[in-house]
């Protein structure tokens, strides 16, 4: 670890001790948060989904949040067999340079590891694709503050540059738009209709949007922790300062800060990251969990 993260890291370690993260019905403490560039690679959300176990202990055995498995044991076990499903993978198949399947791993319950599967390839003419069920999510509408919201994604509606992609797009999203879809480790095996279809410039775009679309991964604006409240004795002095203090640090030492919101039902990983002066890319994370 380079010397400046080191020292950084300790910085957030004092910022955050016995901070809880405030909007939430849990009480999971804020912890700190670094990601090296040289040892690491690029940070995405991609790259932080295949890299991280969340950080408490009792989800550690289900492990990363997102792995790659294998394309035809996916087809072959997972994607049903009728026509339309058949016409589907086909369409894939001709209009793509590769193609893979990934499983993500949801947070609701720590001791049941559930996932949802999602597929995604580089199309012929150079755009990223990736399909995904239509999962709903008991608090998709959540923000990272627990309140209840209905606005416009942060992230750039993508439109397919090529006329082969923007045919394959629309012969998609018809095909998709209503077809079954069954996830035998979601919820213990969940049935429910309709796909989700992203395409993008590049992998981390498309991914980004495919996630965000079905409210797993989602982007915000930095918010500040310090409580807002009309009364003044809702939070104690010291409780105010401590949350600031954090605030004043975050927004002192990192650029382009974001709030990422991974999840999809009750329980959700909450990460606060931005850049450093060097490149790389360090905050705090914790869980929230709304009932």
């Amino acid at each position: 670890m380079k010397s400046k993260n080191a020292e950084l890291l300790q910085q957030l370690t004092e910022v955050t001790t016995g901070l809880e993260f405030p909007w939430s019905d849990s009480s999971d403490p804020i912890n700190p948060f670094l990601w090296e560039v040289a040892t690491q690679g690029e940070f995405t959300i991609e790259n932080l989904l295949r890299s991280e176990t969340p950080n408490f202990d009792f989800y550690a055995e289900g492990g990363k949040f997102m792995r790659i498995i294998n394309l035809d044991d996916y087809i072959e076990d997972i994607w049903q067999k009728t026509e339309t499903h058949k016409t589907v993978i086909e369409l894939l198949k001709n209009n793509t340079l590769f193609l893979e399947a990934a499983e993500i791993r949801l947070l609701h319950d720590p001791h049941l590891p559930d996932t949802f599967n999602i597929m995604l390839g580089l199309t012929k003419s150079g755009e990223w694709i990736g399909i995904s069920p239509q999962i709903q999510g008991e608090c998709r509408e959540y923000n990272p503050t627990g309140e209840y919201t209905v606005g416009s994604s942060l992230l750039p509606v993508y439109q397919p540059q090529t006329a082969e992609n923007i045919k394959l797009l629309t012969q998609l999203e018809t095909l998709l738009k209503d077809l079954d879809f069954y996830e035998p480790n979601f919820y213990e095996g969940f049935t429910d209709k309709g796909y989700v279809v992203k395409l993008g410039k590049t992998r981390e775009l498309m991914l980004n949007n495919l996630l965000d679309a079905i409210g797993f991964a989602r982007t915000f604006p930095f918010r500040q922790f310090t409580p807002v409240s009309e009364y003044e004795d809702d939070f104690d002095e010291d409780y105010i300062q401590a949350y600031q203090a954090l605030d004043n640090f975050l927004e002192s030492k990192f650029s382009n800060l974001y709030m990422y919101l991974l999840g999809i039902s009750c329980c959700y990983c909450i990460y606060v990251i931005g850049e450093t002066e060097d490149g790389d890319f360090a905050g705090v994370t914790s869980m929230a969990a709304w009932s």
